[in-house]
């Protein structure tokens, strides 16, 4: 009876294995086109900002900053799954960690968009057709906040907590075995 729960055991943990070794691939793919669109997208504000006016210098660095802290999440993503598939043990301390990482990173993002919401007009390339304007075309003040990315902050933190308790519950348990 023993060995068949641990034979279930051992299976379980590789199916889960394979699942986050697919979800570690997508998310490393994710990550390089990510740095390649954010690549493109800096050459072609660095090429506007030439010759242009402050308009151009807060896009720059709102595109720049929001570009670098979405390749981060998406690279901690991946060290989460890939730490899931070269691990011996199903939570860990250093998982729990890469979610407090992500959470820190999506408040961070939260907190670009709060300050540049703004009056900010964001429009990075519109020769090209691409932009947007942040304010909906309103002419008065008005700060919009990114309620998903807040929220998708909170849920990772509770994630990293959870992980956290699992890893100790995991020890705890090794340890009385």
């Amino acid at each position: 009876m023993k060995q068949l729960e641990e034979r279930d055991l051992t299976n379980a943990l590789a199916k889960i294995r394979r699942v986050c070794r697919i979800f570690r691939m997508c998310f490393f793919g994710a990550s390089i086109a990510l740095m390649l669109c954010l690549a493109v997208l800096v050459a072609v504000t660095l090429q506007s900002y030439l010759g242009s006016s402050q308009g151009a210098i807060n896009s720059m660095i709102y595109s720049l900053t929001g570009g670098i802290l979405l390749l981060l999440i998406a690279w901690n993503f991946t060290k989460l799954f890939n730490e899931v598939v070269v691990s011996e043990v199903p939570f860990s301390e250093k998982q729990a960690d890469f979610l407090r990482a992500i959470a820190v990173i999506a408040l961070s993002y939260f907190v670009l968009d709060a300050l540049f919401s703004f009056g900010f007009i964001f429009e990075p390339a519109p020769e090209i057709g691409f932009g947007m304007v942040a304010n909906d075309g309103i002419a008065e003040p008005t700060i919009n906040l990114n309620v998903g990315m807040l929220v998708f902050s909170a849920i990772m933190y509770s994630l990293s907590a959870i992980f956290r308790y699992a890893a100790l519950l995991q020890q705890l348990s090794d340890e009385t075995v």
